[in-house]
């Protein structure tokens, strides 16, 4: 190694954290209930039960079987695999979870490493059953990345498959529980001849209401941005968007650095990783070496995403390095805000020599900041890793997003977060990075703001909405049509002094469904149920007594079958729940 190089390394490894609140994540893993230590290089992190809290899935190689983890709340996770009927053993790659079929619940497809991908369907009770025979999803060939898209707006999720060797596939959603490929017709099947298809995702990089792809490629093949057009079909503009790097890329991620209102990229690569700062006119500039996120040379960066680990307001970046092939660690980039990033120090919890490839965010235990789950092959430090975030406490919100019929999770929704004169901008997707899901609640740092103007929604169709009177330090409900944001206390610890609301059980359920409710001292309340609409279909008296557990059986028989909101209300409080009635 020469001298040069060995001064970058030392600049990258031991550059000052400054100018950033404390930033602290603690691996919980061994006490979490996770026990896989099997090869794996998927995760995706999605409530596959309708309880209001993301469960994670991983993928197996090597003779592992999938593992499905229940999130039980305080961070504990049970394996529901077999009892969800997912205890399949095969080469398993890709996980990318989605409402294909409208019917209110996450199904799964499972792109694989050798053999035939998998699309299974959800009853709405956690079992998943195998439908890829019946729906028309024939992957037999190596898949790498995935996504789910509804790429024509009409209202049913597509399925975008990347192939390591072959011409990739989109399956159009027939509304039938079909699908055909439809990849070569509307120019979406990726390299003209054969590529190396790594990392994918669809994104509105240029901002007019539909959904562009961004492909990166391994061994300098240059990677493609695919420009969806008002005709129905995509053009390349890799070349005149300044994005056809020619490096060895792997995953992707997409973010606005700046808070200018437009999605940057970044992709990790063998050795440097990729900064690509959108100019809003649909060019791109590559400052990687000036921004300082390029990681520490010789890195070799698989998962990667942009999500704000301090809650300060800018969104940061973190990369799941193979150590075993670059012997470098993983890295947590925070954002200085200028265009800058700064690598977070050891003390930070998340450098880790993981061997890593997935990866994913959410807010697994509700209290307002991101943790992450890491995947990948055997190591030192075990093949998962899961990190709840302990970052100094800092003000946020985190908005669901919902539509009534179609696409009723809002995947390929934009949102922009309006306070202070400022903005800030994210996004809703069904397949990230390299094999790996995040969760779909939108979540933003706030810092020390208190004080949210508004919220503009850009639905999947390209519609937009907005929406006042939202509440910080909270899961804000947004429901498209309802003009309004229905507020979610979802967790004790926000308000202990004044009220419990403990999750209805059963939920899912069929007809019947009871509430748990503590109080510090008696009090009369309001019972309202909504529809996903907003709507109010019902409303209760309700006497709430203290130093009791308040029980409450709703009976739904005649309502449909649907997603439901319950909400607690009086004087002094509001809390609100989210139930699925399936008959």
């Amino acid at each position: 190694m020469n001298l040069q190089l060995t001064h970058k390394i030392i600049l990258y490894l031991f550059i000052l954290n400054l100018g950033h609140s404390n930033v602290l994540f603690t691996d919980i893993t061994s006490f979490s209930g996770i026990n896989f230590s099997g090869g794996s290089e998927g995760v995706c992190l999605f409530d596959y039960n309708n309880d209001g809290w993301d469960d994670i899935f991983f993928t197996a190689r090597n003779g592992n079987r999938f593992y499905l983890y229940r999130n039980e709340q305080n961070m504990i996770f049970t394996d529901v695999t077999y009892v969800a009927n997912l205890g399949v053993t095969i080469e398993g790659r890709t996980p990318v979870a989605a409402d294909y079929d409208n019917d209110g619940d996450l199904d799964l497809f499972i792109g694989n490493a050798a053999g035939q991908s998998m699309l299974f369907q959800n009853d709405g009770n956690g079992v998943f059953q195998d439908v890829t025979a019946i729906s028309g999803v024939q992957v037999t060939e190596q898949v790498r990345g995935s996504s789910w898209v509804d790429f024509n707006s009409d209202g049913f999720l597509d399925l975008y498959v990347g192939l390591l060797y072959d011409p990739n596939k989109m399956f159009k959603n027939n509304g039938d529980g079909t699908f055909v490929d439809v990849a070569q017709n509307i120019g979406a099947a990726g390299p003209l001849s054969a590529g190396i298809v790594m990392g994918l995702g669809f994104i509105d990089y240029d901002r007019d209401g539909d959904q562009d792809l961004f492909i990166t490629q391994d061994n300098n093949n240059g990677n493609i941005l695919l420009r969806y057009e008002d005709y129905g079909a995509y053009t390349d503009v890799s070349a005149i968007s300044q994005t056809d790097l020619e490096v060895m890329g792997m995953g992707v991620a997409f973010g606005d650095i700046n808070r200018d209102g437009f999605f940057d990229f970044y992709t990790t690569n063998l050795y440097e990783n990729s900064m690509l700062l959108n100019s809003s006119e649909g060019v791109f500039t590559d400052i990687s070496e000036s921004s300082g996120t390029e990681d520490t040379p010789g890195s070799m960066g698989w998962g990667t995403f942009f999500f704000d680990a301090d809650n300060d307001g800018w969104v940061d970046i973190y990369n799941n390095n193979q150590t075993n092939f670059g012997g470098i660690s993983n890295s947590l980039l925070l954002n200085n805000s200028d265009l800058t990033f700064t690598f977070a120090g050891y003390e930070s919890g998340v450098i880790l020599n993981n061997n890593g490839y997935g990866s994913a965010f959410s807010d697994l235990d509700h209290d307002g900041d991101l943790d992450m789950v890491l995947v990948g092959y055997p190591s030192s430090v075990g093949s998962v890793n899961l990190l709840r975030n302990d970052s100094d406490a800092q003000n946020w919100i985190i908005l669901r997003l919902a539509q009534s019929e179609q696409n009723i999770f809002a995947i390929g929704a934009t949102i922009e977060l309006h306070h202070s004169g400022l903005k800030q901008l994210n996004y809703i997707a069904a397949g990230n990075s390299y094999c790996s899901q995040n969760t779909f609640d939108v979540h933003f740092g706030l810092g020390q703001e208190t004080i949210i103007d508004s919220v503009i929604v850009f639905w999947p169709d390209g519609i937009s909405e907005s929406f006042s009177g939202l509440v910080f330090n909270e899961i804000n409900y947004l429901n498209r049509g309802a003009g309004i944001a229905i507020l979610s206390n979802t967790s004790e610890s926000f308000l202990p002094e004044i009220i419990r609301l403990n999750d209805p059980y059963p939920n899912p359920f069929n007809n019947s469904t009871t509430l748990e409710i503590q109080v510090p001292k008696d009090t009369k309340s309001k019972l309202h149920i909504y529809d996903l609409k907003g709507q109010e279909v019902a409303t209760f008296n309700v006497q709430l007594q203290k130093s009791i557990m308040n029980h409450y059986k709703i009976n739904f028989s005649d309502f449909p079958s649907g997603i439901y909101f319950v909400n607690i209300q009086s004087s002094e409080f509001s809390v609100m729940k989210k139930i699925t009635l399936l008959k």
